[in-house]
């Protein structure tokens, strides 16, 4: 059996998905020690040729 344990992100990249598919048993691990400024709860994404950072508060504050 192949394991894997993560931290849950606010947008998961390409490798999070093929890590989930790669194993046999996925462990979302979300008890753990929070990094600052971390990209946990954030993610940079091309709007128009700039980069714009999307933050879980931002979110939270717009719903």
């Amino acid at each position: 059996m192949k394991p894997a344990i993560m931290q849950p992100y606010f947008f998961p990249y390409i490798g999070y998905f093929q890590l989930i598919n790669a194993v046999d048993k996925f462990v979302i691990l979300d008890n753990v020690n929070y990094i600052n400024k971390g990209w946990i709860n954030r993610n940079r994404m091309l709007v128009n040729e700039f980069y714009i950072y999307l933050c879980m508060l931002d979110f939270l504050k717009i719903h």
